[in-house]
């Protein structure tokens, strides 16, 4: 008779929920666990899908691992564990979980339920992350599951149609897609749902045109479009909401050329604007920042560089430049090269953006959320658009 297997995890912090129905053994306990402690040989048997590795999802979890960040834990749904019994050391902080005997029964009842790509990213990539960075992952575990099939059925097929695929149904992203035509990337962007072969996803470019959005952002206020980098959900609707009753989206659009290209400059050229202030300083130190030898690329463009970086350092950035935007003849225009104010005042704008990380203590998502660090670029910018203005009236 074969013997149960018993896996041993340390954990960070654990709690159990007994189920509400008087004499169900089910409980369901949930456990924060350092992925570097997460045991292999755990089954995937009762998984109903199979592990694609070369999916954009895929691809999301492995960045989000190894970011620098360290919050892996709420950007990830973690593991959903199907477990015959568990046992919690409260002294040592370690649980043992019986995951059954391995026989063929028994691997249809234990196992990973849901959460097999991340199960399978975490072992294999985990070896990558920084040695001063801690990266969680949350486990759900269930004991005593009555029916296996119903609970990874129900946890893996829930698929519910998007926003962004109403979208393109309703032929919302046609204005979108004309003004990218003459784009590099403008056959990389996906419109549908599963199309994992795309790099570039449509959102992005509603998040970017939400950062731009000086109707409802006008720069005398001190409303800050901060949903674009903290509330994908909220932007797209916005964008849905707008579409036929003001149309505000069509006519920043054609500002997207400049603007992915304005990005892709900030990524590219955020190490050089930091050694200006910083001299002698290692940008790749900085919180939300990885150097990668070699193979990573700009977004949009494709440039090549040598870090990742955070978009909670990069989207206080760009939306500043909404500074430079004004309306004429019904038409959005740049005041001012963007570029040229970007190349005028970039190491200010770096400088005031990682400061302001440091002091949210060293967290590049509290700093893509602070008004605060928003306003004080968005001044930074106006500040160099009005002494563009006097020098050229100054040269006539």
């Amino acid at each position: 008779m074969k013997k149960d297997i018993l896996k041993s995890i340390p954990y960070k912090r654990v709690v159990n929920l007994e189920s509400p129905y008087e004499g169900d053994k089910r409980t369901v306990y949930h456990a924060w666990v350092n992925v570097k402690d997460l045991p292999e040989g755990i089954p995937t048997d009762v998984n109903p899908r199979e592990v694609n590795d070369r999916t954009k999802v895929y691809g999301r979890i492995k960045d989000a691992l190894t970011s620098s960040d360290e919050s892996f834990f709420v950007h990830n749904r973690g593991l959903l564990l199907s477990a015959k019994d568990i046992k919690i050391d409260t002294l040592n902080k370690v649980m043992q979980i019986n995951i059954g005997d391995l026989s063929d029964e028994d691997k249809s009842i234990y196992g990973v339920l849901d959460g097999g790509h991340s199960y399978h990213a975490i072992l294999t990539q985990r070896e990558k992350i920084k040695n001063n960075t801690t990266q969680y992952v949350h486990l759900e575990i269930m004991t005593h599951v009555r029916n296996i099939d119903e609970m990874a059925a129900a946890r893996n097929t829930s698929v519910q149609v998007s926003d962004k695929a109403i979208a393109e149904l309703a032929e919302k992203f046609d204005f979108v897609k004309a003004s990218l035509s003459s784009e590099p990337y403008k056959d990389d962007i996906s419109y549908r749902e599963n199309e994992s072969d795309k790099r570039l996803d449509s959102v992005d470019f509603v998040r970017l045109m939400y950062c731009f959005n000086v109707f409802r952002f006008p720069i005398e206020s001190n409303k800050q479009p901060i949903a674009a980098y903290s509330g994908k959900a909220q932007v797209l609707k916005d964008y849905l909401n707008d579409y036929g009753v003001r149309d505000t989206y069509t006519k920043i659009a054609p500002l997207l050329p400049m603007i992915t290209q304005l990005y892709d400059l900030i990524e590219k050229e955020m190490p050089e604007a930091y050694l200006e202030v910083t001299p002698g300083g290692q940008f790749g130190r900085v919180k939300g920042v990885d150097r990668k030898e070699n193979g990573i690329f700009t977004k949009f463009y494709q440039w090549s560089m040598n870090y990742q970086i955070s978009q909670g350092l990069i989207f206080p950035i760009i939306a500043a430049f909404r500074g430079l935007v004004t309306e004429e003849n019904e038409r959005l225009t740049w005041e001012v090269d963007p570029l040229k104010v970007w190349n005028r005042i970039k190491s200010k704008l770096v400088n005031n953006t990682i400061e302001m990380s440091r002091q949210l203590g060293n967290n590049p998502q509290s700093a893509g959320k602070s008004a605060t660090l928003w306003s004080q670029n968005l001044d930074a910018v106006n500040t160099a658009k009005l002494q563009v203005q006097i020098e050229k009236l100054k040269e006539k």
